[in-house]
């Protein structure tokens, strides 16, 4: 059988190899889908406003449909409460903490990263739902947001 690779096998047999090839297109995309990250993540909440965790759902500001997974400390984000007391509802968060490494404000090389992904329920105008904030807050969040860092310092 030298050479029984080149036959040509018909129709019916080509078909067949392209079912296997399309098969093995459907299966590698879906994979690559699960690798993915996902378009939502939580934030934990970081203050006594009675809310535990937050599901993000989009940025304010920042263009018409920005990847939600490029925010930063002090972004203001929309977020659902998903446990404790505002369950369900649509509510705007600042993010003060996240795990992804971001450049220290000094610009001296150093990174800040925290153990969780945190943040403050805020209303309209950006003042804080909670009246004390449990743990550190970014430098880059602090900067940002004055009325934080002086209720994170107490």
């Amino acid at each position: 059988r030298i050479g029984s690779a080149s036959v040509w096998r018909g129709p019916r047999a080509m078909l067949t190899s392209a079912r296997r090839l399309g098969l093995v297109a459907v299966i590698l995309a879906a994979w690559l889908t699960f690798l993915r990250p996902s378009d939502d993540f939580l934030l934990m909440c970081q203050d006594n406003s009675g809310a535990y965790k937050m599901k993000v759902m989009g940025v304010v500001g920042k263009g018409n449909s920005p990847h939600i997974r490029a925010i930063e400390p002090g972004d203001v984000v929309v977020v659902v409460g998903r446990t404790g007391g505002p369950k369900n509802k649509v509510l705007r968060a600042i993010v003060t903490r996240m795990r992804r490494g971001q450049p220290d404000p000094l610009k001296n090389g150093m990174q800040n990263a925290f153990d969780t992904n945190c943040g403050v329920l805020v209303d309209k105008e950006g003042n804080p739902v909670g009246s004390k904030i449990l743990g550190k807050i970014d430098p880059r969040c602090a900067m940002r947001w004055p009325k934080l860092a002086q209720l994170a310092a107490r």
